[in-house]
């Protein structure tokens, strides 16, 4: 059981081997055609052999034999002996002459009587030089020389059992006439142990030849195939070094080949690519350059613009309705202009990997709340309900407080704008490791092509619809930045109709490292793209004792 379990195993091993390997799937491969071509070349060339040695073997034996009968007959011919004890002694000596003067392979010559009518009127007593053997002369053999009349050769295929297997052989009788006598059947034993011998030697010479062949022709695939593999995989795995981030990796160009032409396109390749990165990097400095000093040097005009507003915006009450209406505007856009800036440093920041967390220990919930209390106008204008379900007990984190707060700021300004009356809820969840700030609301919804856009810069979900939060276009990438800064991670889901759900999955400490969003409090189910989740919302399903205990408060699938 346990042999047949380790070559279950080892068959398994050889497959994905052979599966992940071009080498040896080719060695293995020509192994098997060649082993099975040499085995049906070997069976097609031994009994070729063997019927050539076979027909040959009983061509000698009838030539010598048929020289047997003719001498026999010769010397019964020219005896005339009366008496039948000098018959008798002349068929002791033929027998001893047929023995001696017949070839190599004869083991034996028998000399009967050919008229069995009459046991008694036998002229003579049957002779034979080899007894052992007498019983190989079957019986219809020689009831097929008795009633011979043409004097034919009979040919019968024996076994000569001196060992376990036997020796191949075969019994030739005829029938010869004498005046004294009457007729004499003459059988020879002939053995065949020299030609079975030589074709076992043969077959012995095929099969090791055929052994050293497969050696030599795996050996050579081997070679062939490790001279074409070896370079490919080099260049893989100098791909590989690549796409990880080493751009100075080069293969030795060593052929003249087609693998020598890979070899220097993929030296060319590397080259351009790493030329077009500078290229694209140089482009990129350039670009966050500009931004960033457009957005430094627009700062002072638009500071001076943003006082000018505002003592307009002091005195509008003395102005006309058109007036007054023109300054309203001119607020509002100045103030959006100020925001857009101050959005397009920070992402020229991020861009430039300056941006860093300030990071100190204090209650998740403050700038949860802070991000309520500054959007809380806007929804008020809106007419959006803002639900806030949060612990009512301290939640201690990490985190950057300002971006933290920003975060949530974002998100609710981007539910209240696609809300249309209807409520934004603002939750949190927690376990020992991480927080999951849940802000859902239930208006228009996404499809799940703009879910995937969601985050990118200055992207607008229905470009009919007016920014009525003052949004600058910027706020969903400055989210992502922040998430990601924090170590976290923001998953969405939406449905047509049915609103969109964001769930901030942060870890306590950043410096454990990145989330495990498989180990959060609460997080979308990866069964369907629906509103599934699993887990809990703490207090908020009477579950956040869990988090005093220090255990994870994790439950079963649920929708919410």
């Amino acid at each position: 059981m346990m042999t047949l379990r380790r070559v279950r195993k080892a068959w398994r091993r050889g497959r994905q081997r052979a599966h992940k390997s071009l080498q040896t799937r080719m060695v293995v491969l020509s192994m098997l055609v060649f082993s099975l071509t040499a085995a049906l070349l070997c069976l097609f060339s031994m009994g070729t052999i063997k019927g050539t040695i076979q027909a040959q073997v009983m061509d000698e034996s009838r030539r010598d034999f048929s020289s047997q009968i003719s001498l026999a007959q010769k010397q019964l011919s020219s005896a005339n002996l009366a008496d039948s004890s000098q018959y008798q002694q002349l068929i002791g000596n033929l027998a001893s002459e047929l023995q001696n003067n017949g070839s190599g392979n004869m083991i034996g010559v028998y000399l009967m009587s050919g008229d069995d009518s009459n046991i008694d009127e036998k002229t003579f007593v049957p002779v034979c030089t080899e007894p052992e053997y007498t019983n190989l002369i079957s019986t219809e053999m020689q009831h097929d020389l008795q009633s011979d009349s043409d004097d034919s050769i009979y040919y019968q295929a024996v076994n000569i059992a001196k060992s376990e297997k036997g020796t191949p052989g075969a019994i030739l009788g005829s029938t010869i006439s004498s005046n004294g006598i009457g007729t004499v059947k003459i059988f020879a034993l002939y053995s065949y142990q020299t030609q079975q011998q030589a074709l076992l030697q043969i077959q012995f010479n095929m099969l090791v030849s055929d052994v050293l062949l497969s050696i030599a022709i795996v050996v050579i695939i081997f070679s062939v195939m490790r001279s074409v593999v070896k370079p490919v995989q080099d260049v893989a795995a100098s791909a590989e070094t690549m796409a990880s981030g080493n751009l100075d990796i080069r293969v030795q160009v060593n052929r003249q080949d087609e693998i020598g032409v890979l070899q220097r396109s993929f030296n060319e390749m590397a080259d351009s690519l790493v030329q077009k990165i500078d290229e694209l990097e140089k482009a990129g400095d350039m670009q966050r350059e500009f931004v960033s000093d457009v957005s430094h040097e627009l700062r002072t005009p638009v500071t001076t613009m943003r006082m000018a507003a505002d003592m307009l915006s002091m005195h509008k009450d003395g102005y006309d309705a058109t007036t007054r209406r023109t300054v309203e505007l001119l607020d509002g856009q100045i103030r959006r202009f100020q925001e857009m800036l101050a959005d397009l440093l920070e992402i020229s920041r991020f861009d430039a990997g300056y941006a860093a967390l300030d990071l100190t220990e204090g209650d998740v919930r403050e700038p949860i709340s802070q991000a309520v209390e500054q959007i809380a106008s806007i929804a008020e204008t809106k007419q959006v309900p803002l639900n806030v379900h949060l612990p009512n007990m301290e939640v201690l984190a990490c985190v950057d407080a300002r971006r933290i707060c920003r975060i949530v700021r974002n998100l609710l300004a981007n539910a209240i704008d696609f809300a249309e009356g209807r409520p934004v809820e603002v939750r949190l969840a927690v376990n020992r490791a991480m927080v999951v700030i849940s802000v859902r609301d239930y208006g228009v919804g996404m499809t799940a092509s703009q879910c995937e856009r969601i985050f990118d810069r200055f992207w607008r979900g229905d470009p009919s619809r007016a920014r009525t939060t003052g949004g600058t276009g910027l706020g969903m990438a400055i989210v992502l930045a922040d998430v990601r800064l924090h170590g976290g991670d923001i998953s969405v889901r939406s449905q047509m109709g049915k609103g969109t759900w964001f769930l901030v999955t942060l870890p306590r400490n950043p410096e454990n490292g990145p989330v495990n969003v498989a180990q959060a409090p609460i997080r979308f189910s990866a069964e369907n793209n629906g509103f599934c989740t699993v887990g809990g919302f703490g207090i908020a399903d009477n579950g956040f004792s869990d988090y005093l205990t220090g255990e994870p408060n994790v439950g079963k699938g649920r929708k919410q």
